[in-house]
């Protein structure tokens, strides 16, 4: 750029002839004013006339201009003379001056503006203000105290007896909470800016329940008992019979099995229980019982006579002179038992006395090679299952033996047809005793929108914020979702269904999934209160100071992305912010918030033309606002444990859930773009540039990239966003929500807008480089690190942005004590695609957004692998 300027220069008279080349009179010529010329595109230009030498040697040409003859005179040059000394003093003023000149020059253009003050002022010149940077958010997930139960005896009846904890609590806004700080890192102070009305000791964390009531069912091979003491073992028999065959012994509603392996599990205080063969049977066709008791048959006997010696090796006299049993093939009456009784009745003689048996148990004969644990019940074996009606003790010699036996009077079905005769063939199992149910243990992942919850659903009302952490099925990722409920499904008094909005991204692993129910919203910052002084009818434009820095400022769906959370009274009477008071009525309460160059925040107000004054009265200007903001209050999750203030009953806090949203203010850099993209955008979305650009100047957005893509729900306005410093965004994140938000209030409603957060992607480098001898090696090897990672860092990279190689070798080359450069590595992701692709790649392409498969995928942005480059040598 140039700049006309006066010619000043002093009138010098022509030489004598003859004298020019005499040299006497060089240096005596006015140096000043110097021309002013820059080119377009510098980062700072030169706006200085002169120096304080050419200054200097100017005023020492005039003295010897004819134009001042009263000086003729002064023929002294010498420094220690006053008059000369004056010159220099003057030559020094406009040295200093002209100094001034240009760094106020410098302020004056977008691109060489160094204060952000000037970036501000230029900006308001087209309506911006910068960004002054986002206040963190996140949810708050508190735990109330239990009350404890009153004394056995005494009624929980009010007044009987107070515990002084609450079962209920609500929690006001603005309850404070502050980070448990790491190291090198300061305590963050959040408040809740929304009211919890009702929270309650239940809802601290819910769980899904983990089991279930049900009864084994057809082809189950295992069931669960409850407790853990009840002495099973493998080759322990069962019998799961229903109430059918309790009525009636003739019913086929039982199922007799084998243990195979038994297990505790102390945690849920049950045994799982195996066995062979699924329940039920094909032929005959049978289902399992309908309502299934379990029972333990403890003693495995025999009838009396099974070890009876056989027929055949007794003498020949003895069987002559046995009742009936010269040519018999086995002993003569050789049964159960030797009275034959109803059709559904039977006798059975065991070998031994077993007190243990009771009258109403029940006893199982089976035949067929049923002796063996190990067998899972072949195809052949026969089982009946009978119920004793009559137990005695009786003394029984026959078949070569004697001795006490117990006698059981059994009622059931086919004990003459398939028992009575086999003596030596029949397994009794018998000493039973029932063992309770448990509830089956559920392992199903939870997924979807309806969350099961072992909680009672009284209380849980609709448009209650719930926070949701569990483990991702699969890779065992943590996964936290905000969600609202949106209905409660009762299952039964402690169980009911959780119908949530928006459903969870994903399965999850049952066990993990916790539900916080008791969940308020909380933004970084604190409330203080101020005095912010006197009002005085006679000025206009009364300004005061906000004492407590930063200001907090939080996501909003508006044009600047941000809203201040600050609220000004005159007396009891409250003022309205406006971003300027330009248009203000004489009478209207309005207030603008200004920021001068030291960053602090001023409340002005009108002059009785635009904007009313302030009537006069003491003190009678106050502020309520927060304080508190920036990307140090984004903490990580369970940071924000500490309670500032605790009501009674109100036990523990923690954030489920990173903090999100908090930006710096608006740096310079972004500044120069954001202050152009307003005058394109001028407030409104219209075209797609407009989208993008729109985004790109929105509070909490550092990158932005919009294209039209067809998608299943037709053309969409589709927007790749990135947040400051390479942070992914996602509906979580308040600016999302504001920046859609603001999107369809500055566009078109009608157009659908979705966002996607960037894909980062990362390249590797490997180079070689040849030095200046000059140069040390290891300040030139660190210089082009340093180089190539500022160059291809977050901030100066474009979403969709390619990699070229003959970047790479430009970025480096330019590195002082670089000579040459040899490229060895340059390839996509953390392992070179040697098997496809050349490790040394002529350009790595960055995606765009596209559609894969009906789904739309985010543009790429590639950046600089953050770990040791693959090779930094010097070339020899």
């Amino acid at each position: 750029m140039s700049s006309p300027v006066p010619d000043l220069k002093p009138h010098v008279p022509p030489l004598p002839p003859g004298s020019e080349a005499c040299g006497c009179c060089d240096g005596i010529a006015a140096e000043t004013p110097q021309g002013v010329a820059n080119r377009p595109g510098l980062s700072s230009i030169n706006y200085r006339i002169g120096d304080h030498a050419r200054f200097r040697a100017s005023l020492h040409a005039a003295l010897s201009s004819s134009k001042f003859g009263a000086l003729a005179r002064l023929r002294t040059r010498d420094d220690d003379d006053f008059s000369i000394g004056l010159i220099d003093a003057f030559a020094c003023a406009a040295d200093v001056l002209c100094f001034y000149q240009e760094r106020i020059a410098n302020e004056s253009f977008l691109r060489t503006a160094t204060e952000r003050v000037s970036l501000q002022e230029m900006g308001k010149l087209v309506g911006y203000r910068l960004r002054p940077g986002v206040a963190a958010e996140t949810w708050l997930a508190f735990a109330l105290d239990t009350p404890p139960a009153p004394p056995a005896g005494l009624a929980p009846e009010p007044g009987n007896f107070v515990t002084g904890v609450p079962a209920r609590l609500a929690l006001d806004t603005g309850l404070k909470v502050q980070s448990v700080p790491g190291p090198g890192e300061k305590p963050q102070t959040f408040e809740t800016v929304e009211p919890l009305p009702e929270a309650r000791a239940a809802w601290n964390a819910v769980r899904p329940w983990m089991s279930e009531t049900r009864k084994p069912g057809r082809n189950d091979t295992h069931t669960y008992l409850a407790g853990v003491r009840n002495n099973l073992k493998a080759g322990d028999a069962l019998v799961i019979l229903g109430q059918e065959f309790v009525n009636n012994q003739n019913s086929n509603a039982w199922d007799f099995r084998v243990i195979d392996s038994v297990e505790l599990q102390p945690e849920a205080d049950r045994t799982m229980v195996r066995w062979k063969r699924g329940l039920g049977s094909i032929a005959p066709f049978m289902d399992p019982a309908q309502s299934p008791q379990v029972h333990v048959l403890r003693k495995r006997a025999a009838p009396f006579g099974h070890n009876a010696p056989m027929w055949g090796s007794m003498s020949a006299v003895f069987r002559r002179e046995y009742p009936g049993g010269v040519n018999a093939t086995e002993w003569p009456d050789f049964t159960l038992s030797k009275s034959v009784l109803a059709a559904d009745t039977g006798l059975v003689d065991l070998d031994a006395v077993y007190a243990e048996v009771q009258n109403g148990s029940y006893v199982v004969l089976a035949k067929g090679g049923f002796n063996h644990a190990s067998e899972p019940a072949p195809s052949g074996t026969y089982v009946e299952l009978y119920r004793v009606s009559n137990v005695a003790e009786v003394s029984r010699a026959e078949f070569a033996l004697a001795g006490k036996v117990t006698r059981l009077r059994l009622r059931g079905a086919n004990y003459e047809s398939q028992f009575r005769k086999l003596v030596r063939e029949v397994a009794v199992f018998a000493q039973s005793e029932a063992l309770p149910l448990a509830a089956y243990p559920v392992e199903t992942p939870v997924s979807g929108d309806r969350i099961p919850a072992a909680v009672n659903a009284e209380g849980l009302l609709p448009g209650r914020r719930l926070v949701i952490r569990g483990a991702r099925v699969g890779d065992g990722k943590e996964v936290t979702v905000q969600a609202t409920l949106v209905a409660t499904h009762p299952v039964d008094a402690g169980r009911c269904l959780l119908e949530i909005a928006p459903p969870l991204p994903a399965a999850l692993v049952r066990g993990s999934v916790v539900v916080h129910a008791n969940v308020a919203l909380a933004s970084h910052g604190e409330s203080v209160s101020q005095i912010l002084g006197s009002g005085n009818a006679s000025l206009p434009f009364q300004r005061f100071e906000l004492k407590q820095l930063p200001l907090t400022w939080r996501s909003a769906a508006n044009e600047l992305g941000a809203a201040a959370e600050l609220s000004v009274r005159v007396g009891d009477v409250a003022w309205v912010a406006r971003p300027s008071l330009f248009g203000a009525g004489p009478n209207e309460r309005a207030y603008v918030l200004s920021t001068d160059e030291q960053g602090r925040d001023f409340v002005v107000f009108g002059d009785g033309v635009r904007g009313a004054r302030l009537p006069s009265r003491a003190n009678n200007v106050r502020a309520a606002y927060r304080k508190g903001l920036g990307a140090e209050g984004n903490v990580a999750a369970d940071k924000l444990t500490q309670l500032m203030s605790r009501p009674l009953g109100l036990k523990s806090v923690s954030n489920p859930a990173p903090a999100v949203g908090g930006t710096d203010p608006e740096a310079a850099d972004a500044a120069r773009q954001s202050i152009l993209l307003t005058t394109r955008t001028l407030g409104r979305a219209v075209s797609v540039l407009d989208y993008e650009d729109f985004a790109r100047a929105f509070s909490g957005i550092a990158k932005a990239q919009a294209q039209v893509l067809l998608l299943p729900a037709g053309p969409t306005v589709t927007l790749t966003v990135a947040g400051p410093g390479g942070a992914s965004l996602g509906p979580s994140n308040p600016v999302w929500l504001h920046l859609l938000g603001a999107l369809k209030a500055s566009g078109d409603p009608y157009v659908p807008v979705r966002l996607l957060s960037y894909q980062a992607s990362t390249f590797r480098l490997g180079l070689k480089v040849k030095r200046d001898p000059a140069w040390e090696i290891e300040t030139v090897l660190a210089a082009v690190e340093a180089a190539l990672r500022a160059h291809y860092a977050f901030d100066a990279r474009a979403l969709a942005q390619p990699v070229q190689q003959s970047e790479v070798i430009a970025v480096a080359q330019a590195v002082p004590g670089v000579v040459a450069v040899d490229i060895t590595r340059l390839y996509g992701g953390t392992q070179p695609a040697a098997q496809t692709l050349a490790s040394v790649q002529v350009r790595l392409l960055a995606s765009r957004m596209r559609i894969t498969s009906g789904a739309a995928l985010p543009a790429e942005l590639l950046t600089l692998n953050p770990g040791p480059f693959d090779q930094l040598v010097e070339m020899t």
